[in-house]
C-alpha cells in the first residue's frame, strides 16, 4: 500500500511542479498568446506513475472480488489523469480521466452489489 500509494502522489506532485505542457518559441499574432504544446515525455512519466501506484495499491488490498479491484484501479486511475488533465489545460485527458473514474466507479459499486 505503502509504494503504491507514494507512487501514486509521486505523480501527482510531479504533474504540480512540472506540468507536462512546454511553451514554443512563437506566439499568435492576433491574441498575442504564447503557443504550447504537450510534452509527451513527462506525460508519459506522470500518468506511467499514476497507474502503476493505482495497480500497487489494488494489490496490497483484499477485495471482494476481480471486478471491485478492476473497478478501483480504474477509479483511482481515472482520478489522477483527470486531475493531471484538468491542472495542464488539456482537455481531452481531463475527459478521458473524468469517464475513466465513472466507469470505475459503476463498476466498483456493481461487483460490490452482486457479489
Amino acid at each position: 500500500m505503502k509504494k503504491g500509494l507514494f507512487l501514486y502522489f509521486l505523480g501527482l506532485g510531479l504533474a504540480i511542479v512540472k506540468p507536462p505542457v512546454v511553451r514554443l518559441a512563437c506566439m499568435d499574432i492576433s491574441t498575442g498568446r504564447v503557443l504550447t504544446d504537450i510534452d509527451p515525455f513527462f506525460l508519459v512519466i506522470e500518468l506511467g506513475f499514476i497507474f502503476v501506484g493505482s495497480y500497487l495499491m489494488a494489490l496490497s488490498h483484499k477485495f471482494k472480488s476481480v471486478h471491485a479491484m478492476n473497478g478501483f484501479i480504474a477509479l483511482a486511475s481515472g482520478i489522477g489523469a483527470a486531475f493531471v488533465g484538468f491542472y495542464s489545460d488539456i482537455f481531452v485527458l481531463a475527459l478521458f480521466g473524468a469517464v475513466l473514474a465513472t466507469i470505475g466507479l459503476i463498476t466498483y459499486k456493481l461487483s460490490r452489489w452482486f457479489s
